[in-house]
């Protein structure tokens, strides 16, 4: 049997930040999931591995883009 690995992660803020950060999770060959409730938008991924350090170093290195994203926003 072949083993799954799951990671799902989420983000909620700024449409304009949430949508910034689509576009790199999908420069990264993923497809993100994004909906606006009550003004606050909500960006989901899940990505799926059969080998568990390959999930975490994708999982890591959108994390980094991600978290860069993020603090240009910032400033």
């Amino acid at each position: 049997m072949t083993e799954e690995h799951v990671m799902e992660v989420k983000w909620s803020g700024e449409a304009v930040l949430a949508e910034r950060m689509a576009s790199a999770i999908v420069e990264h060959g993923h497809e993100p999931q994004i909906d606006t409730s009550n003004g606050v938008t909500n960006l989901r991924l899940v990505l799926y591995d059969d080998d568990l350090q390959s999930l975490r170093d994708r999982v890591d290195a959108l994390l980094v883009v991600l978290s860069a994203i993020e603090d240009a926003h910032g400033e």
